[in-house]
């Protein structure tokens, strides 16, 4: 009777279904040879960028939630906690958006640090958020699109910025907006941001954003999504498009977001990432600072390096002995 229970336990802890995950260490993969450029000459050197991954297993049974816990290398974290409540299709497909993002983010700073020129164009600034009691309050609206600054037109949210910062506090700024169809004129009397200079109170983004690279970039990462490669794309894309070799011929690991200003952004599972770059034999791991503390406790000789931007993450590089970037138009011809 006894044993029949055991049977039964076991067998139920094998089938049923948990509401957890379980993050494991992933891979710390080469980036370079992912890395495919048409119009620019490429280069080939010692050492690599190494961008790591986690492995994620999701509503696990009791075994796998145990032995999740045991492991110093594992995370056992709810559902909620990873997908914040969306739906597992949805947050995929977000996931999947998010790369492709931080690829173009990658390219952009990449080429904009050796001295490409890279345009942008959209169609207009899109407000994403009004703060409430903010001088647009009730003027505004999340989904408006606007278009046109006190007459002038504008395709970029920074164009937006600029005319706004053009003005002081208590001018009556007016916006063409796109709302509902139609475009309208909305009258805006600007606040005063505390530093001197005019605000409307809005979170801004370029709609349907768009560059257009002189230089066609292609980076196949398979099936991995997520931002959390941004950064270290931008370095191996610099190391693959200068004659030096930036990190000195060494194997150097990197995390972190990127931005399209070149800024540098946390991201998760930064214990499993460390545990991938330490088996990988990296002599180094570039992180951003929210990630210091979990890294360097799993770093064992390992070297943490801290990284807010990417000319800090350049730096890092050189520390190591790496040659820095050369802008193109001070680099020498190819051979």
């Amino acid at each position: 009777m006894l044993a029949g229970l055991v049977a039964a336990a076991l067998v139920v802890a094998a089938l049923v279904r948990l509401p957890y995950y379980v993050l494991s260490p992933g891979d710390a993969t080469p980036v370079e040879p992912l890395i495919h450029v048409q119009g620019a000459q490429s280069y080939q050197h010692d050492g690599s960028i190494l961008f790591t991954t986690v492995s994620l297993a999701g509503d696990v049974n009791v075994y796998a939630y145990v032995h999740g816990w045991l492991n110093s290398n594992d995370d056992v974290v709810s559902r909620d906690a990873i997908t914040g409540g969306t739906p597992t299709k949805t947050y995929n497909a977000e996931n999947i958006q998010a790369m492709t993002d931080s690829k173009t983010a990658a390219t952009k700073v990449a080429l904009e640090r050796l001295g490409y020129t890279v345009p942008a164009h959209g169609e207009g600034a899109l407000v994403v958020d009004v703060a409430a009691k903010g001088p647009s309050d009730q003027k505004l609206q999340t989904g408006d699109v606007i278009t046109a600054v006190d007459g002038t037109p504008i395709t970029l949210d920074s164009q937006l910025v600029s005319a706004v910062h053009g003005h002081k506090a208590g001018d009556v700024i007016t916006f063409a907006v796109s709302r509902g169809g139609q475009t309208i004129p909305v009258p805006v009397q600007a606040g005063d941001d505390g530093k001197g200079a005019a605000k409307i109170g809005v979170a801004l983004q370029t709609k349907n954003l768009q560059y257009d690279f002189p230089v066609q970039v292609t980076i196949d990462t398979g099936k991995v999504a997520g931002p959390s490669a941004g950064l270290a794309f931008t370095l191996a894309l610099l190391d693959d498009l200068t004659a030096g070799n930036i990190t000195g011929g060494k194997k150097v690991a990197v995390t972190g977001t990127i931005d399209v200003n070149g800024m540098v952004g946390p991201v998760g599972g930064v214990v499993q990432k460390t545990a991938a770059a330490r088996k990988a034999g990296a002599v180094a791991f570039l992180v951003p600072p929210d990630e210091e503390k979990d890294a360097k406790a799993h770093a064992g000789p390992m070297k943490i390096m801290v990284v807010k931007t990417v000319d800090d993450a350049l730096a890092a590089l050189k520390q190591l002995g790496g040659s820095g970037v050369v802008p193109k138009a001070a680099a020498p011809a190819p051979h």
